[in-house]
Parts: structure tokens; C-alpha cells; sequence
């Protein structure tokens, strides 16, 4: 069975439907993404063949399947909760010289009858290479490129009422880390920002940061320094007067740059209506962050925590996972457990 939940901002589950929309999928569902419209949650499920007495004696199922060559892949829309959509719809996908096997989504939207996805895809025929286990993947761009799937941007739409389902490359540059303005997100949106390869088509890793106009299919790059690596971009909203309506690009791009030669990493920040001409502001961190690490910006209170409140809420997550099934040993006030009595009505006040 496919299970999606749906939580508020206070991680309590949606009031429509008890927050949870469930279906049952035929296959194995090796779904590695999924994007959200309005009424929709979207996924995309690669045909897939298991190796029979391997995937039931196998300590890792997941590396006895193979992608079918030459199967279609099925794109399922399951109906939100409250949405009124009745059930799972599923529909095929058609089958290209490419895979759709990984699929990750930049954001989805409805228009009418159509169902706009836009997502990076992977082509897994494009790797002539092993993929490596082991620190370092790779020491050299020949190297990476052999192991490494070309990525590039999609979009698919699917008919809802007609059935028919059709995709088209919006660029061929190497791309990463697609994402919009979450203000759009589950809307129509006209921007994508990605992490893009410094080698144009060709297979190369994450370096620069393009915004992607998918309404004239041009693209505003900046690229760093030969030695600078780039992770995911974030869109961070700006500050507006006033009265002032903000364009979808009135923001920031935030990204997490990696320099080669001093192994340490900054935060720079891009002006989202004008990519190419550069950081407008980088800030050293003095440590080196991961290359590729996940992120986001929010302007909420919580991210104005300082190191002390941070560790107070660190803590409480550790001690209620650790003693999750020990409640009648504590104290009333939670005391035993180093926590303040609020901290208890602040994550489950709904239920006391």
C-alpha cells in the first residue's frame, strides 16, 4: 500500500480525511520522490523486476531489483485528503531512450485538466563506470563523469480527463538540487533553480547556480572560481516596503560553497533576479560542510534559537525518544527528564 500523511505546522495530522490518503499500487514501489498540486499528491513508479530468490534471501532486497529496459514507467496521482478526488488514478508513462527510474521533483502544479510536473531526471545509461562505496567517490572529472547519471530538467503534463501523458526537456545542462519559490510551491511557477555542472551538457559536478525561465526556456548563470563547489540552492523570500507586490524572483538564493583549495565552506547569497552577476554577499563559516547537504530557509521564530535553546530542544528530543516507553517513572512536571514543564505543553499541548 502507498500511505501519505498530511501534517500542519504543529506536525498534527490535517483535519480532512484524518490526514492520511492510502492506495494500493501494483509492483514494487521503488518510488524515490514525489511532488504535491492542490488536489494531488504525484508520484512516479519506474518498472521494476526483482531477481526472485535473491530479493528473499537477500540482506539488501533493494540491490537484487533492475530497472525493465523498455518498460514504462506509471505516474500516479493520489487524491489528497479533503480533496474530493475519488481514487488512485494511475496512467503510463511514455517510454523514451531515457529511464525514468529517478525522477526528482522540483515542483508540481495543476492547470485546468493538465497535471505540470517539472523535475530532474536521471539517465543510468549514461554511467560506463562502477559507482564507488567509499570516500573519495571520485579523484578526478573522468572519473566522476563515468560513475555519475547525466541530470536533466523535465516536464511532464498528464491530462487528467483524456489520459494522454507527454514530457519535454526544458534543458540538457547537467543539473542538481532543483527548487522554486516555495511561495509557488504546488502553484504554476515560471522559475527553477538548480546546481548545474560547469561542462554544459556533459556530465560534471555540482559547481554553479542557474535560475531556468521555463516559459522561454532560457537560463541566468554564475559560475565560481575552477576550485568552488556549490550544494543545493534555497530560496530565501526579501524583505518588502510596504504595499509592494513581490515578483516570483524578488527574493534571494541562498547556497553552501565548497573551496577546493582551503577544504573550508561559505554561505553566499545571489540575488534571485539577477544570478549572473554573482554573490552579493559570502560568509565564511570557517569549517567544511558536506557537499551536497539538504536545506532550507524559513524566516520563523525557531530560526532565531541560539546554541543554548538549540541544545535544550536537542535534549528534549533525545530523552522522550530514549524513554518513550517509561512515562510512569517520571516525575509530574517531567523534571526527571531535565525538561521544563513547557517544553511538554509546546509539542503536546493538543493532547494534555
Amino acid at each position: 500500500d502507498l500511505t501519505v500523511m498530511e501534517f500542519n505546522s504543529k506536525f498534527r495530522p490535517v483535519s480532512e480525511g484524518g490526514g492520511k490518503a492510502t492506495a494500493t499500487v501494483k509492483g514494487f514501489g521503488a518510488l524515490s520522490d514525489f511532488g504535491v498540486t492542490e488536489n494531488y499528491s504525484v508520484f512516479i513508479q519506474p518498472p521494476v523486476t526483482a531477481k526472485g530468490m535473491q530479493f528473499l534471501v537477500s540482506k539488501e532486497p533493494g540491490k537484487t531489483l533492475d530497472v525493465e529496459s523498455g518498460g514504462a514507467a506509471s505516474l500516479h496521482l493520489l487524491p489528497r485528503p479533503g480533496s474530493g478526488k475519488g481514487e488512485l488514478r494511475t496512467f503510463s508513462i511514455p517510454v523514451d531512450a531515457d529511464s525514468d527510474a529517478e525522477v526528482h521533483f522540483c515542483n508540481a502544479y495543476e492547470d485546468g485538466d493538465t497535471v505540470v510536473i517539472d523535475a530532474i531526471r536521471s539517465n543510468s545509461k549514461s554511467v560506463s563506470g562502477n559507482k564507488a562505496t567509499s570516500w573519495p567517490w571520485a579523484s578526478s572529472l573522468d572519473e566522476y563523469s563515468r560513475s555519475t547519471c547525466k541530470r536533466s530538467l523535465w516536464r511532464y503534463t498528464v491530462n487528467v480527463r483524456t489520459g494522454a501523458v507527454s514530457k519535454d526537456m526544458l534543458t540538457d545542462t547537467q543539473s542538481y538540487f532543483g527548487v522554486v519559490n516555495p511561495a509557488v510551491s504546488a502553484q504554476k511557477h515560471r522559475f527553477v533553480y538548480t546546481a548545474i555542472g560547469s561542462l554544459g551538457s556533459d556530465v560534471a559536478p555540482p559547481q554553479g547556480i542557474a535560475k531556468f525561465d521555463c516559459d522561454n526556456k532560457s537560463a541566468d548563470i554564475w559560475m565560481p572560481e575552477e576550485y568552488e563547489f556549490c550544494g543545493e540552492p534555497m530560496y530565501a523570500d526579501r524583505k518588502m516596503e510596504e504595499g509592494q507586490i513581490a515578483n516570483e524572483d524578488d527574493g534571494y538564493i541562498l547556497s553552501v560553497l565548497f573551496n577546493g583549495k582551503t577544504e573550508e565552506s561559505e554561505m553566499i547569497v545571489l540575488r534571485a533576479n539577477n544570478i549572473s552577476a554573482g554573490p552579493v554577499s559570502r560568509i565564511p563559516l570557517g569549517v567544511g560542510v558536506p557537499h551536497g547537504l539538504f536545506g532550507c530557509f524559513s524566516s520563523a521564530e525557531e530560526t532565531n534559537w541560539g546554541a543554548e535553546e538549540i541544545e535544550r530542544r536537542a535534549k528534549l528530543a533525545l530523552k522522550m525518544e530514549s524513554r518513550g516507553n517509561m512515562w510512569n517513572e517520571v516525575k509530574s512536571d517531567f523534571s526527571g527528564l531535565g525538561l521544563r514543564l513547557d517544553d511538554m505543553e509546546e509539542y503536546f499541548g493538543d493532547m494534555m
